[in-house]
């Protein structure tokens, strides 16, 4: 029986040997499977690399490297067509603020100098006789007596326009005191300062005493208020006189600027207007004149009528003299003030200068200093 059964185990085979197992179909394809996975892998590997390793993380108690960082390197400015070399806006800022100057508010002086005059309507001779007085007395401001605008009888020129115009485009400013039938009488300002603002105040008067008035003009000198006063008292009458120089110093009393008061007083040193006018005002001829002070006549001057009154904060006279000049039948005052209370600013240190731009791309620029030239 054993032996019909292992003839019957293996068929076709001899008695006693075994045939090992066969390889069957599903094995081959999972070991192909797993060569082509492989490959595939290796594939990718070559194709994309692995990323560069992590820097080394630092452990308590050791220093990690300090990472290599390369040095910055500026840009250079842009130079676009023409030439022009285009400065980055931070260069530029610093620059500006390279170039700012330290300044100080300062509280300053200035000279002032003033001709008080009775032109006597041009009538003694002519404009451009007066007009070449007022330029070699070199006054910036005058305080001008009977004067005309637009009188027949005298051209019908607006005298006091006529010479703020041929001084250079000055400024003036008209009192009329009087009307005519061919035109207006009165006092006058001329200015080389701009004018701020100008009233004519009347002044006392009795019966049939020619009008007078009081012109006052404020001016603008360098940021500072100057009052300007011309008038012409009576000349007839002591006592008018007394009431028109009591008029007039009310209302300088009530005028905190610092002024002068000229003209045409009618009366002499000593008498009573001129005392109630220099308790309110200095003479500039008493503080600083020198000469003689008389001013009329002007052919033979034997007394003094016509005064450069000042007052009022930071304003002193320096100098006052007649001057012996011809035109009318008065001689002008001329008086030199030295008015405070002018802002000026002191600055140190220099701006920085610009050179000028290359014409040629990479040229060196010039130095600084040739270009802004003397230190202001």
């Amino acid at each position: 029986m054993e032996e019909q059964d292992e003839q019957e185990e293996r068929p076709g085979g001899r008695a006693g040997r075994r045939q090992g197992p066969a390889v069957s179909s599903l094995d081959l394809v999972v070991t192909l499977v797993a060569v082509v996975v492989v490959l595939a892998g290796l594939s990718f590997a070559l194709i994309f690399p692995p990323d560069a390793p992590e820097p080394p993380v630092a452990h308590e108690g050791r220093r990690a490297p300090a990472a290599v960082t390369p040095p910055q390197v500026a840009a250079d400015p842009v130079v676009p067509e023409g030439g022009e070399v285009v400065v980055p806006p931070l260069a530029m800022e610093a620059e500006r603020q390279s170039a700012q100057l330290v300044c100080q508010a300062l509280i300053g002086t200035t000279e002032l100098t003033a001709l008080a005059y009775n032109i006597k309507s041009a009538r003694a001779g002519s404009l451009e006789r007066l007009l070449g007085v007022m330029q070699r007395s070199g006054a910036e401001v005058l305080l001008l007596q009977e004067v005309d605008n637009r009188r027949r009888s005298t051209g019908s020129v607006d005298q006091a326009a006529w010479f703020a115009e041929r001084l250079g485009g000055w400024n003036s400013a008209f009192g009329r005191n009087v009307t005519f039938g061919d035109g207006l009488y009165g006092t006058a300002v001329v200015s080389k300062y701009p004018i701020v603002s100008s009233v004519n105040t009347p002044l006392p008067n009795i019966g049939r005493a020619q009008p007078r008035g009081l012109l006052h003009v404020v001016i603008d000198i360098e940021g500072v208020e100057v009052s300007l006063y011309s008038t012409h008292l009576d000349n007839t009458s002591a006592n008018i006189r007394t009431q028109q120089a009591s008029r007039i110093s009310s209302i300088l009393a009530a005028d905190p600027r610092p002024k002068l008061l000229g003209g045409d007083m009618n009366t002499w040193p000593g008498s009573g207007p001129e005392q109630i006018l220099t308790s309110r005002l200095s003479d500039s001829f008493v503080d600083a004149g020198s000469g003689s002070g008389p001013t009329h006549p002007a052919s033979r001057p034997r007394t003094r009528i016509d005064y450069l009154l000042y007052g009022g904060p930071d304003l002193t006279a320096t100098s006052s003299a007649v001057m012996s000049e011809g035109g009318s039948d008065h001689l002008p005052v001329r008086s030199v003030f030295t008015l405070g209370g002018i802002k000026t600013e002191k600055c140190s240190g220099e701006p920085k200068s610009k050179s000028k731009k290359s014409d040629k791309a990479g040229e060196p620029e010039e130095p600084a200093q040739e270009e802004s030239g003397t230190p202001q």
